[in-house]
């Protein structure tokens, strides 16, 4: 948290100085717009025996440049950012004959004493290419609609809490996940007024490859800070 504070203010500082030499009357300045977006998943298509936490907090950073349509309201954008994911749930993640599957975590050990657990989750974190139409009024409404492509560039998971043979406390970290899909892509928009936003992004992707995993994709819904 304290990293993503720090990517988010140097990006305001560093819109607020290339702001400052662009033409102010200008609806959009030919100049690069960075931003963060901070959102939660719902996780769609679990295994009817998953739980998903109904809190699933991300964030994107990235960079946009605006390419203004004339003398319009209207621009195109295109850029850089980072995607990352937080799926919490019931589950530890397992891989059997070649197939990931989640697998519930147990209520007891199988010493028979109860199991507790502060944590489980999988975190992915993609490279994006954003695209989109961008419109905007003088008044300060504005609204952009488009798609994202991203390449997936860490994936992990994280479990802590009792062991689940002898109930000591444990934490496992594991890096190397089979069968997750590269690539995603799927439509997203922002509307709001000056800087806040609202945005959403609908992966038409699965996180798993097709037939070697659960088909569960998120949709993400949360609040963009956008200077464009």
């Amino acid at each position: 948290m304290k990293k993503l504070l720090l990517i988010v203010t140097c990006l305001m500082m560093l819109n607020t100085i290339v702001s400052a030499q662009g033409n102010s009357g200008d609806l959009f300045k030919d100049k690069i717009a960075m931003g963060v977006d901070v959102f939660n998943d719902m996780v769609m298509d679990a295994p009817a025996d998953i739980k998903f936490r109904g809190f699933n907090p991300g964030a994107n950073i990235y960079a946009m440049r605006n390419f203004p349509i004339g003398e319009s309201n209207f621009a195109f954008a295109a850029g850089l950012g980072l995607g990352m994911h937080n799926f919490f749930s019931n589950s530890t993640l397992q891989d059997t004959s070649g197939v990931s599957f989640f697998s519930k975590i147990p209520d007891k050990t199988t010493g028979g004493s109860d199991l507790s657990y502060k944590k489980s989750k999988l975190s992915l974190t993609y490279l994006d290419v954003p695209a989109e139409l961008r419109f905007k009024t003088e008044s300060g409404f504005r609204i952009a609609i488009g798609i994202k492509v991203g390449y997936l560039i860490n994936a992990h998971t994280k479990y802590k809490g009792d062991d689940f043979e002898d109930g000591s406390k444990t934490k496992i970290k594991i890096s190397s996940l089979p069968n997750m899909q590269s690539w995603r892509f799927g439509p997203n928009m922002q509307i709001g007024y000056k800087w806040v936003n609202l945005t959403a992004f609908y992966s038409l992707s699965k996180v798993f490859e097709e037939n070697l995993g659960p088909q569960i994709y998120p949709i993400s819904l949360g609040l963009s800070l956008r200077p464009f």
